[in-house]
């Protein structure tokens, strides 16, 4: 698949895009870096329509290499696969073709994206094959709502209470608990337009998690603000922090793989000593 991780995760995460890169190969499916890829265009289009010609522009360049797109951001996911539906409109079409000559690329909407999550759920009886160690956890997850929403576009799971990590994080032996806040905004999104209230949104989401063990997020964004901000979080001493892992990095534990593969640092995996059966 061509991978995309998204400009967050490439520039901040690169946990993320390490233990993805090292579970998917378990799982026999081969990356392939997109040559030449920028960014999707989400940061574009609160102000101007040309975020379409950044999306478009990765497309081309997927297609190209005749292969399908995987994300790991819901946001990129979201804008390529909403781009990808705008240019069903054959006026719009063309308008984009025009520029993509410029450049000797053509859109055509030959390959279809994913998020890691939709992959994932294509492959769960391989996956549960691949897991070894049974992880004594309690797991609360937080999902990347534009990965599922609108559903009309990204047509993947319940748009609302999407059940599709909870089956595969199931796979690993952990519990996976109810909490309050596990359908809310993870704050990163509001974050843009007020610190104070994003803050807040993750904050609750926290706080409502308090139960488990670790929270586990499975986008570049909810990541940024559930673990990177939790500093700057209202009463959020240190030592009161929850833990925060991406998918990818609790199914490789899972499969036996060592932390430090995942990019997992040395304070985390002390954490998570004797969680491994």
């Amino acid at each position: 698949m061509a991978f995309f991780p998204g400009c967050l995760v490439l520039q901040r995460m690169p946990q993320y895009e390490k233990a993805a890169r090292r579970v998917l190969k378990e799982l026999d499916i081969v990356l392939e870096s997109i040559p030449r890829a920028a960014c999707c265009g989400a940061p574009l289009e609160s102000f101007t329509d040309e975020w379409l010609y950044l999306a478009a522009y990765n497309l081309a360049l997927a297609e190209g290499m005749e292969l399908d797109v995987l994300t790991l951001c819901g946001n990129c996911t979201n804008t390529l696969l909403r781009a990808k539906a705008a240019l069903m409109d054959p006026s719009l079409c063309l308008a984009v073709n025009e520029r993509l000559h410029e450049i000797d690329l053509h859109f055509d909407g030959a390959t279809t994206v994913r998020h890691l999550i939709h992959v994932l759920s294509e492959r769960l009886e391989v996956l549960k094959e691949r897991v070894g160690v049974e992880l004594s956890l309690k797991i609360a997850l937080t999902h990347p709502c534009q990965a599922f929403r609108p559903h009309e576009i990204l047509g993947f799971d319940d748009p609302l209470q999407p059940q599709a990590m909870r089956r595969i994080v199931e796979l690993t032996g952990a519990e996976v608990i109810d909490y309050e806040a596990e359908y809310d905004c993870c704050g990163s999104t509001l974050y843009l337009a007020d610190e104070e209230l994003g803050l807040e949104a993750g904050e609750r989401k926290l706080g409502s998690a308090a139960e488990a063990d670790v929270l586990v997020d499975a986008c570049g964004n909810c990541q940024l603000l559930l673990e990177r901000f939790q500093g700057l979080m209202k009463g959020r001493a240190p030592e009161e922090r929850l833990p925060v892992l991406t998918l990818p990095q609790l199914l490789g534990l899972a499969m036996g793989m060592a932390p430090a593969e995942l990019g997992i640092g040395s304070v985390m995996a002390r954490k998570l000593q004797g969680s491994l059966a």
